[in-house]
């Protein structure tokens, strides 16, 4: 019998046990599985870095499926299992392996790999298991297992050394495997598939892996920890993520999701929520998640003592209508609320440096706005701690303080400090604002605020709450949930507004991250350049351009029909009402009559409650993200009929606004329960609203579509 242990892998292992080599090799290694990152080590020589993860990628799938497999058995595999043989170390078993036949060799090899990772050498780890993986083939006994244990320790040995993305690579390679080959997966595979999708800010998959993972563990080793960890990831997962969650179906994923949503809708008041309690447990006697029940039976939350409450919106000039829509709002809301006073500032005439002194006379608890980003930095900037004592001593000043000469600097301050612009009026803002302006201060002397817009300069601290209308969070949902109806080749038609492009660049970001694939982007204007761009979107100007350039070789009149992409799957719709109810109709008519219909989904900014029957008809079909209020089936109805009465011709960007005040105030007494229990969520007018770790109500929003002349709310997920 040859020495295939000797004949093939025996020079390697002459130096495989000197520590400049393992390091330099798995240097190479890394980089090569690196594609975009710099990893952590430095290396002497900068075209080394550029190499991608190309060759190493194929080794495992070259060594798995080239040949035929035998059907294996299901025994788990423990990835760190402690070699208790004997008390060898692991390059002993490496000297060992190099006078050894194939298939002890092979053993020793994978021991010493064990070895190397149970004590957290994981570039040795790293480095052993890429190779001795090469030399595993079916021959060997147990050949698919030692396999899996191989793959396994290298993907944990990337997330050790930083490269998760790297990792999860090699996971999606090994559960392609094991489908292929009939082999269950180890809770240790769904453990670092978790922790991978973690890293990646990826929660569903995440949370769909560590359920799995917990799972496959065994009865005596789910702990507390562990199932507390699960109840805080569900914690964090709005409620369109839970819709998408739900579609997994993960063993006893049934009651995780019914014990979220109870919290989620009943949280806030104990008696209700004790009942419910009851119930699920009567349902689910032996799930793990009772543990968490005892928690929430147990816990008691304060409410806020509020009573007085200021409204900072615009009253005058010329965004004088998006402030009286807002207020409009809250007076629909606070409905003579007797047990609170409301009290309405103009942000446009209010004195920002006295405005702590007219809270402290008003005895002023938590306040509602400015709705302005310019205002919203006015008044964070005013009301901290730190200009407070400034802003006394301004109003305490005699009139010789405001003189140009003896004190410029304070005139300079107060002309950066009123400086404002008055082109952007809604309460959105880009997701690097948010991320930039939550450096935590301390504020304790602050009153409580709900602000209806993201700071464009100052900086929120933990008495500010944002309630966040940025589009980019229905697109991010969209592309998230269209992501899991099977679409492989979508393209993204936007408008070039500036909000517009916003929307297409979120949902075209949403979608790589949950798919992996970039996602075109097309971008139209209006008339004959609209219809040129979608033509060329869906390749109907070439198809002409061919029917033209035969017609003329044949030289006689042919029966033509152009014909569109096949690849296009799905149309993702950017614009206005008026600009949709042109586009959708001139997609529907270049696709051609013998291909398959192109579903087409769109925005809020797409839909009108102004449509009449015949544009309805034009937008038949068309499916869309909304807030329930501007759904019918899903308002408020008593409010609904309120409204209807009183603003019978109010604007759909007004209505909004309305749906915005309304919410605010159901907000205030929610907030500091949200603050206290974080599955805490409120289904308002403009969505489901949650509290996220930054402070910011994001919403979860409702699928809409046109069906004959009206619309009707759908279920999406």
């Amino acid at each position: 019998m040859t020495n295939f242990v000797g004949v093939y892998y025996n020079p390697i292992l002459i130096v495989i046990c000197t520590d400049l080599f393992i390091v330099l090799k798995t240097a190479s290694l890394l980089v090569r599985l690196k594609s975009k990152k710099s990893n952590c080590f430095t290396l002497s020589k900068q075209p080394i870095k550029s190499l991608i993860l190309s060759t190493l990628l194929l080794v495992f799938m070259t060594s798995c499926s080239t040949k035929k497999v035998i059907v294996p058995s299901k025994a788990p595999l423990v990835l760190t299992e402690t070699i208790k043989s004997d008390t060898s170390s692991a390059e002993q078993h490496i000297e060992r392996a190099k006078k050894a036949k194939t298939t002890v060799a092979i053993d020793e090899l994978l021991t010493a790999t064990t070895l190397f990772y149970q004590e957290k050498n994981y570039l040795k780890a790293l480095w052993l298991s890429d190779k001795t993986l090469q030399l595993v083939d079916n021959k060997i006994a147990n050949s698919m297992q030692k396999k899996v244990q191989l793959v396994l320790i290298k993907a944990s040995s990337l997330q050790q050394l930083g490269y998760y993305s790297e990792s999860r690579l090699q996971l999606n390679q090994l559960k392609q495997y094991a489908n292929d080959n009939n082999i269950a997966l180890t809770a240790m595979y769904y453990q670092l598939q978790y922790l991978a999708y973690q890293q990646e800010k990826r929660p569903i998959p995440a949370l769909t892996a560590q359920l799995w993972a917990f799972d496959m563990t065994k009865p005596a080793d789910q702990n507390r920890q562990k199932i507390e960890s699960i109840w805080q990831n569900l914690q964090r997962l709005s409620q369109w993520q839970l819709g998408l969650l739900a579609i997994d179906k993960v063993p006893k994923s049934q009651g995780w999701l019914q014990l979220i949503t109870l919290a989620n809708k009943f949280g806030g008041n104990k008696g209700i929520m004790q009942y419910h309690l009851k119930i699920w447990q009567s349902k689910y006697k032996l799930h793990p998640a009772n543990v968490i029940v005892k928690q929430l039976r147990n816990q008691n939350l304060n409410p806020k003592k509020i009573e007085n409450i200021a409204v900072i919106l615009p009253l005058s000039g010329k965004q004088k209508p998006a402030g009286l829509a807002i207020q409009q709002g809250v007076l629909a809301s606070f409905s003579n609320d007797k047990t609170k006073k409301l009290h309405f500032l103009d942000s446009n005439t209010v004195n920002w440096y006295g405005l702590t002194n007219q809270f402290s006379t008003l005895k002023i608890d938590y306040v509602i706005g400015p709705l302005l980003k310019s205002n919203v930095d006015k008044y964070i900037n005013h009301t901290s701690p730190q200009t407070q004592s400034k802003n006394d001593q301004i109003l305490n000043a005699n009139s010789s303080l405001f003189s140009m000469d003896q004190n410029k600097d304070e005139f300079d301050i107060k002309g950066s400090l009123f400086k404002e612009s008055d082109d952007y009026i809604t309460a959105i803002d880009s997701t690097s604002a948010i991320n930039r302006y939550l450096q935590p201060t301390t504020q304790s002397k602050a009153i409580n605020t709900l602000l209806l817009n993201i700071p464009d300069k100052a900086s929120l601290t933990n008495q500010h709450t944002v309630l966040s209308m940025r589009p980019e969070d229905e697109a991010k949902q969209a592309a998230a949930t269209l992501s899991r109806q099977h679409f492989k080749h979508p393209i993204v038609l936007s408008q070039q507004g500036v909000v517009s492009k916003r929307i297409a660049q979120a949902f075209a970001e949403q979608w790589q991250i949950t798919t992996g694939n970039t996602i075109e982007v097309v971008y139209y204007s209006t008339g004959a350049q609209m219809q040129a761009n979608i033509k060329a979107s869906l390749s109907v100007d070439k198809s002409k351009e061919r029917i033209t350039k035969l017609t003329r070789r044949l030289n006689q009149s042919i029966k033509t029909q152009t014909r569109n992409r096949r690849d296009v799957d799905m149309i993702y719709l950017v614009g206005t009402p008026e600009q949709t109810r042109l586009v959708k109709p001139y997609i529907e008519v270049n696709i051609s009559p013998f291909a398959k219909v192109i579903p087409v989904y769109a925005s809020s900014r797409s839909h009108s409650t102004r449509s009449n029957k015949s544009s309805s008809n034009d937008l038949r079909g068309l499916i869309f993200t909304e807030i329930p209020w501007l759904l019918t089936g899903e308002q408020n109805t008593e409010l609904a009929t309120l409204n209807n009465q009183l603003w019978p011709k109010r604007s759909d960007s007004l209505s909004r606004l309305f749906a915005m005040g309304f919410d605010s105030y159901q907000l205030i007494n929610k907030i500091p329960l949200m603050q206290q229990a974080p599955y805490l969520q409120h289904w308002g007018q403009t969505g489901v609203l949650k509290l996220d770790e930054n402070n910011i109500l994001t919403r979860s929003l409702l699928w809409g579509t046109y069906q004959a002349d009206k619309v009707v709310s759908i279920a999406v997920e």
